[in-house]
Parts: C-alpha cells; structure tokens; sequence
C-alpha cells in the first residue's frame, strides 16, 4: 500500500531528504566524471590503447561504484513512500490528497518547506501552490 503524506509529515521529513539528495548529487557529480574520464581513456585506447587495460578496468569499477551508489540512495528515498523526480534540481513528489483527490505534494531541495502540490498527470509545470 503506498502512503499517503500529509503537508506536516512530508515537512517533518525534509531534513532526512535534504541530506540523501545532497550525497546523490554529489555522487552524481562524480559518476559524470568518471564516465567523462572513462569515455576519454575509451578515445585514446582507440588510436594506440597498449597498457591502457587496468586503468580502463578500473575508472569502469569507480562508474560501477558511483551509479550503485545513485541507486541504493534512490532506493532509500522510494523506501520512504516518496520519490526522486529530477535529481539535478533535487525535486521530490510525495502522494497525497487534496480536497479527496490524489494529488502529489512536489518539493525542491532549494525550497524551504513543502509549498506547492499537482495532480497526478501533471508534472512541475502544473504545480499550484498549496
């Protein structure tokens, strides 16, 4: 059964939330860069790669390392009754209801508490203030 968040309880909490999305965005941050550093060792492995082996092994396992990270943290997020929209800008919906219908609570890690709410089918840009 999915849980259903009251405006309070989805505010109580932010503060767990706010302190997973920054690790997440952090580790992704780093998995760009490791698969940036991937693709590039990939590019000079291409033209002349001899030795380039364990080093290519190796920044595969820090990308490997870095997405599991990105997931279970995902996880732990959908384990709380809620879920991860757009990590870049740290955006969170919660299910809810609003005068009897469901409804999605949608919160930013920039924003200070749970301010805004849209239906189901609709995404950020149907957000209504709460």
């Amino acid at each position: 059964m999915q849980k259903i968040w009251s405006v309070e309880e989805a505010n109580q909490v932010l503060p767990h939330l706010r302190e997973i999305l920054s690790v997440l965005i952090e580790q992704k941050k780093r998995a760009e860069l490791a698969e940036e550093a991937l693709s590039e060792l990939e590019a000079r492995a291409r033209g002349n790669g001899h030795g380039l082996g364990a080093e290519m092994a190796h920044r595969r396992a820090r990308v490997r390392a870095a997405t599991d990270q990105i997931r279970q943290a995902l996880e732990q997020v959908r384990g709380l009754g809620c879920e991860v929209k757009d990590l870049d800008s740290g955006l969170v919906d919660f299910p809810s209801e609003r005068e009897g219908r469901p409804v999605l609570l949608c919160w930013s890690i920039n924003e200070p508490a749970v301010l805004y709410y849209h239906d189901r089918d609709h995404g950020y840009s149907g957000r209504q203030p709460l």
